[in-house]
């Protein structure tokens, strides 16, 4: 689990950093939190990948994407929503509920899948 303090301490002069400043500690927790198990259903990671500066980068940087997404496209996502249409505007949606930078940040940490498993 990513610690509180040093999460503040690495995003106070992130880019874009405002939802995370505005928020009290039990949401900031609460971000930290889905951040990893979002990050954790999704990726296989290497053994003590948890320890590494990369995991807890990915992390801060997935907790600060969830705050600053929109959280109706949140919710649609998470119901598995690609694509609706409003007054004849259409809307399509590519999954964007992993930040870009945490991939990034990811990248050396976790196992490369080869193969099916049968």
């Amino acid at each position: 689990m990513v610690e509180l303090s040093k999460a503040n301490s690495y995003l106070e002069n992130h880019l874009f950093n405002e939802k995370w400043a505005d928020k009290t500690d039990p949401v900031k927790e609460s971000a930290l939190n889905t951040a990893e198990n979002i990050l954790l259903s999704h990726f296989n990671f290497r053994d003590g990948a948890e320890i590494t500066d990369n995991y807890f980068h990915a992390v801060c940087e997935q907790a600060i994407h969830l705050l600053n997404f929109a959280p109706e496209r949140f919710k649609l996502q998470q119901e598995g929503v690609t694509y609706y249409a409003v007054d004849g505007i259409t809307f399509t949606m590519k999954s964007g509920l992993i930040s870009q930078v945490a991939k990034g940040f990811l990248k050396p940490i976790i196992k490369l899948r080869v193969g099916e498993a049968k």
